[in-house]
C-alpha cells in the first residue's frame, strides 16, 4: 500500500502505543482505569495528531488484529469527517490513492473477511466521495471499473460504497441541502451506467452461483447477496425506466424461489411494488400480473411454508404477503384512472394467491391480506368485476376461519400457535394482532353483505345451523371434568366466531339493495335458535348474541317477540347447579349481564314493537325484583333501564313522570334518609358508615359497611340510568301534544319526565361529592384504618390502561371472583367519583334548561364541589372535568352563561392553572435531568405514571377550553357574520382557515377581567410544557383569544412582548417536531406581521435572538411592506425563519453533534442563462450570443 515517507521511531512507538491501547479497550479482562486512560489516549490521538490519516492507514493493514484494523480504519474516516480543513491538497489526493488501495489490497479473501472491516473501508471512500466527487475526482467511477475486474472483494466493497453513499444521500440526508444536491443529481445522471453495473455483476455472479460449486459458488453467492442488498438503496427513487429496461422484476421475481437469496430479493421487490409517485410510472409494475410472475410467488410461498420452524422463512413469507398487498395497491390505484389498462390478465390467479395467503395459519399473515381485500371490496370498480366476485364464497369461508380465537402463544389447539411463538412473546402482544384481525374481519363481512346479502346470509345460516346440531365439544382444561366450556374449548370458540360472522352480516342485511334472503329464512333460524336448550353458560351467551342479531325479522313476526322475551328473561335467571347470589362463577355473572343488555339493544331498536310488552316486561322485571336472591344491583339497574327506554314511547309526559316516580322511589327513600343525610354530612360521618375508618372484614357478606356502600352505589347507579334513559320525544309536535312543552323566560322548554324527581336529589348527590372530595384532607387521611391506607389510590386496571399495557389474557369464566376488602373499597370511592360526576354532566345534557335554571345553581356548585377541586388528586381531577365540566360547559343555554358558566370557570381556571404550572415545573426538571444523564425510567414506576396522568389532565382541560372558546361547533351563518366583522383576517391568508373564531361564550370569557388571565396564561404556559399535543392545541387557541384580547383594549406593550416570546420558547422546546415547528413558526409569523406596528416592542424580541443581525430585520420588514405579488408570501415566511432559525429546539441526538466539515468545491452546476438584468438592446446587433446561450459553458467534472 502506498503511503507517505514515515521515518524515525518515534512514528513506531506512536504505533505501538495506539495498538496496546486499542487492545485494552477491547480486553475484557482489562481494568476500569486502564480502559479508561486508553479510551482517552485514542480519543486524543483522532483529535490532535497531525498526519493522523497516515497513522490510520498503517494501522488499518492487513497483518494487524481486526480491532486495531478497525480503530485505524476509523481514524482515517475522523480525520475525513472533522478535520477536513486542516489537510492538504496534496494530502487529499494521496489520501484518495490511499484509499482507492484500501479497496485493491488492503482486505482479504471475501469469505473470511470481517463484515464492520468492509464497512469501514467503504465508509472511508463514501466520506471522501462526499467531498470530492464528481468536481474533483471525474475518473472515480473508472476506478471503480478498474477495480472490480480485480476480484469478488473489491466487487463486493465497491458495492458497498454505493450503498452507503446513496443511503446518505437519499435515505438519511446527512450532508449539507446544496453538496445532497449536487451529489444526487451526479448518481442520477450517472444512473443509467450504475444500473448496467448492477445488472452485470448480478447476471455474471448469479451464473457462477448455480454452475459452480464450493468456495467459487459461496463467493458469487455473496456478490449477489451484495448486490440486491445496494438495490435497495436505489429501487425506490430512481426512474422506472431503469428497472423496466434491464428486466430487472422478472429476475428478482425467479430470485424468490433461491433460498439462499429469496429474503433480499423480496426486500429489494417490495420496495418497488410499492413505489410511490406519477401513475405513469406506476403502470409498467403491472408485469408483475403475467402468468410467470404469479405462479414464482405462489411456488415461493409453498416453499417458505414448508419450514415453518425457520424465523428467516417466515420472514421472507411476510415479505411476500406485503409484495402481494403492494401489488394490489398499485392495481387499484391505476384501475379507473387515466392509466387504466382495465382488469389485469391473470387477476384470477392473483386473487387466488391472496386466498392462499388468507388461508395461511398465520393470523399475522391474515391480518395484513384482509386489508387488502377490504381495499378491493370498497373499491367502485375492481368490486364488481365477475372474477373478482367469483372468489367472494371462498373469502367469506375464509373469514368463518379467521374468526376463530385460535393461535395464542401460550396455547397448543391449533397450528397457528406455533407461527404466533415466532413473532409473539406474550399472549397480550398477539391479542393486538388478532383483535384487528376480527374486526378487519367484520367491515369485509359488512361491506360484501351489501354486495351479496344472499350469500352473507347463507354462509351465517348454514354455519350457525351446523352449530345448533353439533354435539358440544368441550376440549381439555380446568372445566372439562365438569362438563363446562372455557375460553379455549373448541365449540365456545366456534360460537364466538359465528356469533360475530352473524352479527356483521345483519347489521347490513336490510341496508342492501341486491337481492335479499327470504325473509322466512330468516324467521326460521331465529325458531330454532329460540328453540335451542343450553345450559353452558359461555355458548349460552353466543346464542343471545345470536338471538340478538336475528333481531331485524322480528318485524315480519312480531308474534315470535313473546318468544324472544321469554328465552332472554331465561338466560336473565340462569344459573348452575348448586350456585347462589353470592357464588355465581363469572361466566354465570356474564350471561346474566348479557342477557340484561340484549334486552336494552331490543327494546332502544325497536321500541314500538316492545310498546304493546310493556306491562309484561314490567311485571317481569317486578317479580324478579321482588325476590332478593335473584338479581344482582347491576342487572336490576340494566333491566331498569330497558324499561325506561320502552316508556319513552308512551309520548305522555304525566304517564312517564309516573313512571319514573315509582322507578325512583325506593332510590328517594333511601337518598333522602335520616341516615344518608347523616352519612354524607360530614367526612367523619361518611368514613365511618362505609367502614374506611374500621378493620376490614371478611367475608363481605358479614360486613355491614359494605351493605351500606352498596346501598350508596344502587342509589348513584340508578339515578345515572334514569337520567340518561328517559327522554322526550324527537318529534316537536309529538311532545307538544304529549305536555312535554312548558313556558319559561326565553320561551317554552322541552322537559325531561325525570327532572321533577332528579333535581331534588342532585342536592344530596353535591354534598356526597363535597364529603368525598374532603376526604383528600390531611387530617380525614390520618383517620383511615391501616387495612386502607391505599383505599384512595388509583386501581390496577385503571393503572395498566393509563400507562398503555394490555391488561392479562386470563381465563377466569368459571372462577368465584373473590375481591379483597381493599380492592372493594377501592371499587366503591372510584364508584363515586366517577358516576358522580356522571350525573351532573348528564343531567347537564339531558334535563336540559330547567336544570340550568334551577335557583342559585353556580353557587351551590362552586360552594360544594369546585372550591373544593384542588384536593383531589389529578387522576380524580381528571374525570371531574370530563364527566362532569365539559357537558356542562356544553349544554349551557347562552341565557345562563352569566349566571352559570362564568361564574363556575372563574374559580375553577385559576385553580387548575396553579396546578398544572406546579406539575409540569416537577415533570420538566425530570425530563431534563434525563436528558442530561442519559438514564431511562423504568415504564412502570410511579414517577412515570403520574407524569402520564398530568398528561391526560393537561389535555383533558385544554379541551375544555376548546369547548369554552370555540364552542362545539359553528354555524356558516356565524362564520359569515365573523368574517364580515373582522376586517383585518383577510390581509393574511392562512389566518381565518386555520384558526377557529371564538364562540359566544368564548367572546364573554375573554371579556371577564377575573377570568381570562389565568385562561391565556395556561396557554402560554402549555408552550413550556414537554409535551407536543399540548403544545398544538395551545397554538390554535392562543391567535383568536389574543385578537379579541387587543379588540377589547386589554394588551399591554409588555404583554404583547410576553406573549411573542411564549411563542418562541415554545419553537425552542418543540421545534425538533415537524409538526409543531410548522404550526408555530405559522402562529409566530402571523403574530409579527399583524402586530407589529401597533406593538414595536415585539421587533426586540427578534432583535434579542442570538446571531441575528439587524440586516435580516430589516429585511424581513421590506417584505412584509411590499405589495402582494406572486411569491412574495414564501419570501415573508423564509425571511422570517431564518431569524428565528438558531432557536428551533434539536433533538438531544441533534444538539450536541459535532458537524462534519466540507470544503468549498468548484459548482457542478453553471448558469447558463444571461443574468436578468442584461437587456437585448444591450447586446452587439451583430452578436446576439443565441449560440453561446445554448453552449454549456463548462463541462461537469
Amino acid at each position: 500500500m502506498a503511503l507517505a515517507p514515515m521515518i524515525g521511531p518515534m512514528v513506531q512507538e506512536t504505533i505501538q502505543t495506539l495498538i496496546s491501547a486499542v487492545e485494552t479497550v477491547m480486553n475484557p479482562h482489562a481494568k476500569n482505569e486502564d480502559r479508561q486512560s486508553a479510551h482517552k489516549i485514542c480519543e486524543e490521538f483522532k483529535e490532535n495528531s497531525k498526519g493522523c490519516f497516515q497513522y490510520g492507514l498503517h494501522l488499518a493493514q492487513k497483518n494487524n488484529s481486526a480491532y486495531v484494523r478497525h480503530f485505524g480504519l476509523q481514524v482515517v474516516e475522523h480525520c475525513i469527517k472533522y478535520r477536513w480543513q486542516e489537510i492538504g491538497q496534496a494530502e487529499k489526493s494521496d489520501l484518495k490513492k490511499n484509499a482507492l488501495e484500501l479497496v485493491d489490497k488492503g482486505t482479504k479473501d471475501i469469505l473470511e473477511e470481517a463484515q464492520h472491516i468492509k464497512d469501514g473501508v467503504s465508509r472511508v471512500l463514501v466520506e471522501l466521495m462526499k467531498r470530492e466527487w464528481p468536481q474533483l475526482w471525474d475518473n472515480l467511477f473508472t476506478d471503480f471499473t478498474v477495480l472490480c475486474q480485480n476480484g469478488e472483494t473489491q466487487t463486493e466493497l465497491i458495492l458497498q460504497t454505493l450503498l452507503r453513499l446513496t443511503e446518505d444521500v437519499v435515505r438519511f440526508q446527512n450532508l449539507p441541502h446544496s453538496r445532497r444536491r449536487e451529489l444526487l443529481q451526479s448518481l442520477t445522471s450517472a444512473m443509467g451506467s450504475i444500473f448496467q453495473f448492477f445488472l452485470y455483476t448480478l447476471n455474471k455472479n448469479l451464473k457462477a452461483y448455480q454452475s459452480q460449486s464450493g468456495k467459487t459458488s459461496q463467493k458469487a453467492r455473496k456478490i449477489c447477496q451484495s448486490v440486491l442488498d445496494t438495490l435497495t438503496a436505489f429501487v425506490d427513487w430512481v426512474n422506472i425506466s431503469h428497472i423496466t429496461e434491464g428486466n430487472l422484476l422478472p429476475l428478482l421475481c425467479s430470485l424468490l424461489l433461491d433460498k439462499n437469496l429469496c429474503l433480499r430479493a423480496s426486500e429489494c421487490l417490495l420496495l418497488i411494488v410499492g413505489r410511490k409517485g406519477k401513475l405513469s410510472e406506476r403502470k409498467p409494475l403491472m408485469i408483475l400480473f403475467t402468468e410467470e410472475a404469479m405462479t414464482v410467488l405462489l411456488q415461493a410461498a409453498n416453499n417458505a411454508t414448508e419450514h415453518i420452524t425457520e424465523s428467516t422463512n417466515f420472514l421472507f413469507l411476510k415479505r411476500l404477503c406485503e409484495i402481494l398487498l403492494e401489488i394490489g395497491k398499485q392495481l387499484c390505484t391505476l384501475w379507473g384512472s387515466s392509466e387504466d389498462t382495465g382488469q389485469p390478465q391473470n387477476f384470477e390467479m392473483y386473487l387466488k394467491a391472496l386466498l392462499a395467503f388468507t388461508q395461511h395459519p398465520s393470523q399475522s399473515l391474515r391480518q395484513m391480506i384482509f386489508s387488502m381485500w377490504l381495499i378491493f371490496l370498497r373499491h367502485p370498480i375492481a368490486s364488481k368485476d365477475s372474477i373478482f366476485q367469483s372468489v367472494l364464497p371462498a373469502l367469506l369461508q375464509c373469514g368463518t376461519v379467521c374468526l376463530h380465537k385460535v393461535g395464542f402463544p401460550s396455547q397448543h389447539n391449533s397450528i397457528s400457535c406455533d407461527y404466533s411463538r415466532l413473532e409473539f412473546d406474550t399472549d397480550e402482544e398477539f391479542n393486538v394482532i388478532l383483535s384487528t384481525l376480527r374486526v378487519s374481519v367484520v367491515e369485509s363481512v359488512r361491506t360484501m353483505t351489501l354486495m351479496v346479502p344472499t350469500l352473507t346470509f347463507s354462509v351465517a345460516s348454514s354455519w350457525l345451523k351446523d352449530l345448533l346440531n353439533k354435539p358440544i365439544e368441550i376440549g381439555t382444561g380446568a372445566d372439562a371434568d365438569r362438563g363446562i366450556c372455557n375460553l379455549s374449548s373448541p365449540s365456545f370458540i366456534a360460537w364466538d366466531a359465528c356469533s360475530v360472522f352473524l352479527e356483521a352480516v345483519m347489521s347490513k342485511l336490510f341496508l342492501s339493495d341486491g337481492d335479499k334472503p327470504n325473509v322466512h329464512e330468516g324467521i326460521d333460524l331465529l325458531h330454532r335458535v329460540l328453540a335451542y336448550q343450553m345450559q353452558d353458560p359461555l355458548i349460552l351467551s353466543a346464542v343471545l348474541s345470536c338471538i340478538s342479531g336475528l333481531f331485524p325479522f322480528l318485524n315480519y313476526t312480531p308474534q315470535t317477540l313473546p318468544q324472544v322475551l321469554a328465552k332472554i328473561f331465561d338466560a336473565v335467571v340462569f344459573n348452575l347447579p348448586g350456585q347462589t347470589k353470592s357464588t355465581r362463577s363469572q361466566a354465570v355473572k356474564n350471561v346474566r349481564v348479557h342477557a340484561c343488555s340484549v334486552l336494552v339493544k331490543i327494546c332502544k331498536n325497536y321500541p314500538d314493537l316492545l310498546l304493546p310488552e310493556f306491562r309484561h316486561l314490567y311485571n317481569s322485571v317486578k317479580q324478579l325484583d321482588s325476590d332478593r336472591e335473584q338479581l344482582s344491583q347491576m342487572e336490576k339497574i340494566i333491566l331498569i333501564e330497558a324499561l325506561i327506554i320502552v316508556s319513552n314511547q308512551f309520548h305522555d309526559f304525566a304517564r312517564q313522570s309516573a313512571f319514573i316516580a315509582e322507578v325512583i322511589a325506593p332510590v328517594k327513600e333511601l337518598w333522602s334518609s335520616e341516615d344518608f343525610n347523616k352519612a354524607f354530612s360530614t367526612p367523619e360521618c361518611f368514613m365511618s358508615y362505609v367502614g374506611l375508618d374500621q378493620a376490614a372484614v371478611e367475608p363481605s357478606s358479614a360486613d355491614t359497611c359494605g351493605i351500606n356502600r352498596s346501598h350508596i352505589t344502587y342509589c348513584i347507579n340508578t339515578i345515572l340510568a334514569v337520567i340518561k334513559r328517559s327522554q322526550w320525544p324527537e318529534d316537536f309536535a309529538v311532545a307538544q301534544k304529549g305536555g312535554f312543552l312548558f313556558p319559561a323566560d326565553a320561551g317554552s322548554v322541552l322537559r325531561n319526565p325525570a327532572t321533577p324527581y332528579i333535581c331534588p336529589l342532585l342536592d344530596n348527590l353535591i354534598i356526597l361529592l363535597k364529603t368525598t372530595c374532603c376526604l383528600f384532607k390531611t387530617e380525614y387521611l390520618q383517620l383511615r384504618h391501616g387495612d386502607f391506607i391505599r383505599a384512595y389510590d388509583l386501581m390496577d386496571h385503571d393503572r395498566l390502561a393509563i400507562l398503555g399495557i394490555p391488561p392479562a389474557c386470563v381465563d377466569n369464566s368459571d372462577s368465584l371472583v373473590y375481591r379483597h376488602p381493599l380492592e372493594r373499597m377501592q371499587n366503591f370511592i372510584s364508584a363515586v367519583f366517577e358516576y358522580g360526576f356522571h350525573i351532573l354532566g348528564n343531567a347537564s345534557q339531558c334535563l336540559g334548561a330547567e336544570f340550568y335554571c334551577a335557583p342559585g345553581l353556580s353557587r351551590v356548585i362552586i360552594s360544594n364541589v369546585v372550591v373544593n377541586f384542588k384536593l383531589l388528586p389529578d387522576f380524580r381531577a381528571r374525570p371531574f372535568i370530563r364527566n362532569f365540566m365539559k357537558p356542562f360547559m356544553q349544554w349551557c343555554p347562552r341565557e345562563q352563561y352569566a349566571t352559570v358558566a362564568i361564574p363556575v370557570l372563574t374559580i375553577l381556571c385559576p385553580d387548575i392553572l396553579q396546578r398544572l404550572s406546579e406539575r409540569w415545573l416537577v415533570i420538566n426538571k425530570r425530563v431534563e435531568e434525563q436528558a442530561e444523564s442519559g438514564e431511562i425510567e423504568d415504564p412502570e414506576s410511579q414517577e412515570v405514571l403520574e407524569e402520564h396522568v398530568v398528561r391526560q389532565l393537561t389535555r383533558e382541560y385544554l379541551e375544555l377550553l376548546v369547548l369554552v372558546l370555540n364552542g362545539k361547533s359553528v354555524s356558516s351563518d356565524v362564520k359569515e357574520e365573523v368574517n364580515m366583522e373582522d376586517g383585518d383576517t383577510n390581509k393574511h391568508p392562512g389566518v381565518s382557515s386555520a384558526y377557529k373564531e371564538l364562540s359566544p361564550l368564548g367572546l364573554m370569557v375573554v371579556d371577564t377581567q377575573d377570568l381570562y388571565p389565568s385562561i391565556i396564561m395556561c396557554i402560554l404556559n402549555g408552550f413550556s410544557w414537554s409535551d407536543t399535543a399540548v403544545c398544538h392545541r395551545c397554538s390554535h387557541m392562543l391567535w383568536p383569544v389574543v385578537k379579541q384580547l387587543i379588540a377589547n383594549n386589554q394588551v399591554s406593550e409588555e404583554a404583547a412582548q410576553h406573549i411573542f416570546m411564549s411563542i418562541l420558547s415554545g419553537l425552542q422546546l418543540h421545534g425538533q417536531h415537524e409538526s409543531c415547528q410548522a404550526t408555530l413558526l405559522n402562529l409566530s409569523f402571523i403574530y409579527y406581521e399583524t402586530l407589529r406596528q401597533k406593538f414595536p416592542g415585539i421587533k426586540q424580541v427578534l432583535q434579542s435572538i442570538p446571531e441575528v443581525i439587524p440586516k435580516m430585520i430589516a429585511n424581513l420588514e421590506e417584505e412584509l411592506s411590499s405589495p402582494p405579488k406572486a411569491g412574495l408570501e414564501k419570501r415573508k415566511r423564509e425571511c422570517f425563519k431564518k431569524i428565528v432559525s438558531n432557536i428551533i429546539g434539536k433533538s438531544v441526538g441533534q444538539r450536541f453533534r459535532r458537524h462534519a466539515e466540507y470544503g468549498t468545491l468548484p459548482r457542478l452546476f453553471l448558469e447558463t442563462r444571461p443574468p436578468k438584468s442584461i437587456q437585448l438592446d444591450e447586446v452587439e446587433s451583430e452578436n446576439l450570443g443565441l449560440c453561446q446561450l445554448f453552449t454549456p459553458s463548462s463541462k461537469v467534472h
